[in-house]
C-alpha cells in the first residue's frame, strides 16, 4: 500500500523531495491501526509552504493544531484514524524532528526486541480499549519519547565505534 501512496506523492511533489515510509506500517510484524505514516523533508521555510499547499490542494486535510515553523500534520480523511488512512508528517531537514522520525524507524528495524515491546504495548492499549487518537498518543508518548532516546543513544554509539 505505501508504495501506491508513494508514486501518487511523486507524481504531485517536486521531483527531489524526500519520502520516506515511517511509523509501525514501515516495522515488519509491528501492531498498528492499519495507518500509513509518511515523512517528506522539505529543504527549506519555502518548500515546506509549497509542499503544504499542494497536499491540501490535493485533498489531503491539515492540522492547524499541530503546525509550527518545522512540522505540520495532513491526514487522508477527516476522521485520521481509520484503517487505511495516510498520515503525512511534513518536516522540514535537517531538524531533531525529522531526524527522530529516521532514527526511530531505523531503530525498530534492527533491534526486534524493542519493536516486539512496542508493538505488545499499542496492542495493550487497543485491547484495553483506548481508540480515540488524543488519548492513544497521551497513553504512548512517555514510551515514545524513552524510546527515542534509546534510539539516538544507539545512533550515537555507532557513529563512535565506526568513526
Amino acid at each position: 500500500m505505501y508504495k501506491s501512496i508513494e508514486q501518487k506523492l511523486r507524481k504531485i511533489l517536486p521531483k527531489d523531495v524526500q519520502i520516506e515510509h515511517v511509523g509501525s506500517t514501515a516495522i515488519p510484524n509491528m501492531y498498528g491501526k492499519n495507518i500509513i505514516d509518511i515523512l517528506i523533508g522539505a529543504e527549506n521555510k519555502s518548500e515546506f509552504e509549497n509542499i503544504s499547499n499542494i497536499l491540501e490542494n490535493n485533498n489531503y486535510i491539515s492540522s492547524e493544531k499541530s503546525k509550527t515553523d518545522i512540522y505540520q500534520f495532513f491526514a487522508s480523511t477527516s476522521n485520521e484514524t481509520e484503517s487505511g488512512d495516510t498520515h503525512i508528517h511534513l518536516v522540514i531537514k535537517n531538524t531533531e524532528r525529522f531526524s527522530d522520525f529516521i532514527i526511530l524507524r531505523n531503530y525498530l528495524l534492527n533491534n526486534k526486541a524493542e519493536a516486539k515491546n512496542y508493538s505488545d504495548l499499542k496492542r495493550k492499549l487497543i485491547k484495553n480499549g483506548v481508540t480515540d487518537r488524543k488519548k492513544y498518543k497521551t497513553e504512548k508518548s512517555e514510551y515514545v519519547s524513552s524510546l527515542i532516546d534509546r534510539a539516538r543513544k544507539f545512533v550515537g554509539e555507532n557513529k563512535n565505534e565506526k568513526g
